[in-house]
């Protein structure tokens, strides 16, 4: 069976497509129309999934959405619903009207059956939580597992709780909105000159200069309750929820937090302190949460997803600060997840599908195969010798402090680059992350970068920890290897690394291999192929306009490589 699934009007819109159970392409729609997180219809990423199986839509057998907005519909409102203004919205109004008949409200899934000239367009629209909940449980390697869920807002909630068995999973709570400890944290982002549901890990990265202890953590903590299972936000000092705001923060948070930064205003240290206070209140919260949640379960496994779960920092704390003992987390934990989310649960749950293999990597994108780049290069009168090794190449201009684009294979899925639209720099030298943030990425010069390490060597950086996938956890780097891969080392001395193998990535394991045999260090610095306020490089054409509007040194595209 093949389902279509939609992340349609999300933070950002995608499509996936799996067959039997098993992800066979994703990709998010800012890819294709190069608007960073864009929320539009994911038509481009629709086209590229439909694209690699025969048939196209005509192969597909369901649809399935990763929002349900009948939930909207269980409260009549004549605004909308009195009369239709235009016949097709009576597909909304006929159920609005029909709301007040009912014995409850509308929740769960909605399936639309819509018959045409061949077989019938079946649509489930499915809870935006469960749509998480099936991310994460789905693609997880567990058998079961307690589940949690949090994130600005679905529909009607912020956090769901859940048991995952076998091919399903049941609820046990939601979070009612507006108690939003995402939105709390997207507020604060906004408070500190950033961009809510945008720059929050910005704020996260900032919060390593502050102290977690200052008077402004003591004073927003007491702004979150955490009672009987659940958080409860004082609202009085919040405008995120109101429509229309004047802003995220009301002005009790003004008056009792001081003026909010302006976007280019300096950073002082009072800001430092607010992003380490409202990180550790998401710390705080989440751990709370998590901690309930294996009292209520009992399980020692847990899987996460929800935007809230993009925060690696709490991400690489979970195992020491919870009773859970194993963690997944899937490469798109955030909205950009939910088609994948939303197939799985139609698969698994409606369908009541076998599940399908759990998530090893995340390379769901297009490729481009070498006579495809070469066509490219042509088209832009551009020389580009052919190297017989590029993972050797690309190591030794590494070695040799140059920063290289790297454009290979399939695009990842998710926020995060692992090492087919990358941009790498030698982990050694300070002075290649300041010139990667400087003339790459122009970017602030406080945010981290992190280290793509060889899964044999991971240990002699971070210890015992387990291997790390996805960059989804940030972690502690041993004392005795920060001085070895400086560059990717934050202030506080953490890193969030990805664990490289020869199994999930054959050719980037060659390249740190062989950078390894230069300089005895199997890390490399790792960070996405993109210019800052645009998406990672999908196509090769991308690729190359990157590389000549920034200060990387060479391009290496399947055997190709550029060099200034």
């Amino acid at each position: 069976m093949r389902i279509l699934g939609i992340a349609n009007d999300m933070h950002i819109s995608s499509a996936a497509l799996i067959e039997d159970g098993k992800v066979v392409a994703a990709a998010a729609e800012e890819r294709f129309t190069r608007m960073k997180h864009t929320r539009a219809f994911p038509a481009g990423a629709i086209d590229y999934c439909l694209s690699t199986v025969p048939g196209g839509m005509d192969a597909v057998d369901r649809v399935a959405v990763s929002a349900n907005p009948a939930i909207d519909l269980s409260v009549y409102d004549g605004r909308y619903a009195g009369r239709a203004r235009w016949y097709p919205e009576a597909l909304y109004s006929i159920p609005n009207n029909l709301a007040a008949l009912t014995n409850g409200p509308y929740q769960g899934h909605t399936t639309q059956v819509l018959q045409t000239a061949d077989k019938p367009l079946q649509i489930d629209y499915v809870y935006h939580h469960d749509a998480h909940a099936a991310n994460a449980f789905f693609l997880s390697p567990f058998d079961s597992a307690a589940i949690l869920t949090v994130d600005g807002r679905g529909e009607d909630c912020t956090a769901l709780s859940a048991i995952g068995e076998g091919g399903s999973f049941t609820a046990i709570d939601t979070i009612p909105f507006p108690h939003s400890i995402g939105l709390l944290y997207g507020a604060v982002t906004e408070y500190l000159g950033f961009r809510l549901d945008r720059d929050e890990w910005k704020v996260m990265g900032l919060a390593a200069y502050g102290d977690p202890d200052s008077a402004a953590y003591k004073a927003l903590r007491d702004l979150v309750h955490l009672k009987d299972g659940n958080v409860r936000i004082d609202l009085n000092y919040f405008g995120y929820y109101l429509r229309p705001s004047r802003g995220a923060v009301s002005d009790s948070f003004i008056d009792q937090f001081g003026p909010a930064r302006l976007p280019r205003e300096a950073i002082t240290s009072r800001h430092h302190d607010v992003a380490a206070a409202v990180q550790h209140v998401l710390e705080d919260a989440l751990q709370y949460l998590l901690t309930d949640l294996h009292r209520q379960t009992g399980m020692k496994r847990a899987v996460l997803g929800g935007g809230s779960f993009m925060n690696s920092v709490f991400n690489g704390k979970i195992t020491s600060s919870t009773p859970f003992d194993e963690v997944f987390i899937s490469s798109c934990p955030d909205d950009s997840g939910t088609s994948v989310g939303a197939a799985l649960y139609s698969h698994c749950v409606l369908q009541d599908a076998k599940r399908g293999p759990a998530m090893a990597h995340n390379y769901y994108g297009p490729s481009f195969d070498q006579a495809s780049i070469d066509d490219v290069l042509s088209r832009a009168k551009l020389r580009a010798p052919a190297v017989e090794d590029p993972a050797a190449t690309a190591a030794r201009a590494l070695a040799e402090g140059h920063i290289v684009g790297w454009f290979q294979g399939r695009m990842e899925f998710g926020q995060r680059a692992l090492g087919n639209r990358s941009i790498l720099a030698d982990p050694r030298s300070v002075s290649a992350r300041d010139q990667v943030n400087d003339a790459v990425k122009f970017r602030e010069p406080w945010r981290p970068f992190a280290p793509a390490v060889l899964a044999e060597d991971f240990s002699s950086y971070f210890g015992s920890e387990p291997p790390v996938p996805f960059m989804e956890r940030t972690l502690p780097v041993l004392p005795t290897a920060r001085n070895l891969i400086p560059a990717a080392v934050h202030v506080d001395g953490t890193a969030r690394p990805q664990t490289v193998s020869a199994d999930t990535n054959p050719l980037f394991y060659r390249l740190i291999s062989a950078f390894r045999d230069l300089t005895g260090v199997g890390a490399v610095l790792n960070t996405s192929f993109n210019l800052a306020e645009e998406p990672i490089v999908c196509e090769p054409q991308d690729a190359i306009r990157t590389f000549y509007s920034s200060g990387l040194d060479m391009l290496v595209m399947g055997n190709r490589v550029l060099t200034k």
